[in-house]
C-alpha cells in the first residue's frame, strides 16, 4: 500500500462523508488538516495510526504481507484486481455477477 492508495481512500471517505468538516469530525482532526492531506500540503505518511483507524474503522492490516499465499497466488490476485479496477461501474457489476453465477457456494461461505 502506498501513500497514493491511502490518499485515494481518503478522497473516497471525503465523498462519502459529504464535506471535509464531516470527515474531520469523524477522524477527530481539523477540517484544515483534511484539506492539507487532500491537497498534498501535508504528507499522508505523517498521519497517525489513530487518525487512520478513525477514518477507516473497517480497515484490515496484514502485517505479514499475506505470507500464507504463494507468489503465484499474489500475482494472480494482483492481475485480477488490476482488471477489475480498470472496468467502469457497469463492467464491475457484470464482473461480480459472473463471479456470483459461477461460484455461488463461495459467496454463501463468505456470507456466514
Amino acid at each position: 500500500m502506498t501513500d497514493d492508495d491511502i490518499l485515494e481512500a481518503l478522497r473516497e471517505a471525503y465523498r462519502r462523508a459529504g464535506t471535509q468538516s464531516a470527515l474531520a469530525q469523524k477522524a477527530g482532526v481539523s477540517q484544515g488538516r483534511i484539506a492539507d492531506y487532500l491537497n498534498k500540503r501535508y504528507s499522508i505518511g505523517n498521519m497517525t495510526v489513530s487518525t487512520l483507524l478513525k477514518l477507516f474503522p473497517d480497515m484490515v492490516i496484514d502485517f505479514f504481507g499475506g505470507q500464507s499465499a504463494t507468489d503465484s497466488d499474489n500475482a494472480l490476485r494482483d492481475q485480477l484486481l488490476e482488471i477489475f479496477n480498470s472496468l467502469d461501474e457497469r463492467g464491475k457489476i457484470r464482473c461480480l455477477a459472473l463471479v456470483i453465477a459461477n461460484f455461488p457456494e463461495k459467496i454463501r461461505e463468505g456470507a456466514k
